[in-house]
């Protein structure tokens, strides 16, 4: 065998076999874990809780949880999930106050916040936190009811294993006579990094592949240095 020839085994060999071996180690230790995890690690309690911890910090009293905007929020986030859109006005012109109407809320202010995401409630909390429009929902110090909404939402963007969460603020009208301005924030987004949403099968097959191809080339390099050694 040649110098090129050794190290070109030496190099492929080696290096595809290391490669696969360390994907495959990410993907156990790192990748599967994430992605069994994800989504349905939280729910709309993680949700409220967060809101109301955020609101302590300003000083600002706790929202009450309003069993009819928990049921309009729902509604929303599960007519998202089924015609598969994210934006506050759905295919057919419904809007969020058609829901506070539908579970008879009579308000004299409200609002809605929207996420979709793959991660966590801690991170929709801080999304939207870092945005002007929800932040401003979130910690107003108007509302006094809030109702939080989930659904699976399945692709978005690219992105595997979405879930869509709604929040709709409000102030009822019995409290507050006098009707003030609704305020639907702008959509907000927080993902995992797209490596982890591939599914961990993808990349334990790729790894597989890299030790199968390593592993070959390693068997041949051996089997010509036996050869080699034979002839000397």
């Amino acid at each position: 065998m040649n110098v090129k020839d050794f190290i070109l085994h030496r190099r492929f060999g080696h290096g595809l076999f290391i490669l696969g071996a360390f994907m495959l180690l990410i993907v156990l230790v790192v990748i599967a874990p994430l992605s069994s995890g994800k989504s349905m690690a939280f729910g709309v309690s993680d949700i409220v809780s967060l809101t109301n911890q955020a609101r302590d910090q300003m000083g600002l009293p706790n929202l009450t949880t309003s069993s009819a905007l928990m049921n309009a929020a729902q509604m929303k986030a599960e007519d998202m999930a089924k015609q598969h859109y994210f934006a506050h006005t759905a295919p057919d012109g419904t809007v969020a106050w058609d829901y506070f109407k539908k579970v008879s809320y009579a308000y004299s202010s409200a609002g809605e916040n929207l996420a979709i995401t793959n991660e966590d409630a801690q991170a929709v909390i801080n999304g939207w936190l870092n945005s002007p429009a929800h932040r401003d929902n979130l910690l107003s110090d108007v509302y006094t009811d809030l109702g939080i909404g989930m659904a699976s939402y399945g692709d978005y963007d690219g992105h595997k294993n979405t879930f869509v969460i709604v929040a709709f603020y409000g102030k009822s009208a019995a409290i507050q006579n006098s009707a003030a301005a609704t305020s639907p924030a702008g959509t907000n987004v927080a993902f995992l990094p797209s490596f982890t949403n591939m599914p961990p099968a993808l990349l334990v097959s790729v790894a597989a592949c890299f030790m199968l191809i390593g592993g070959v080339i390693e068997l041949k390099h051996i089997k010509q240095l036996h050869q080699s050694h034979k002839i000397a």
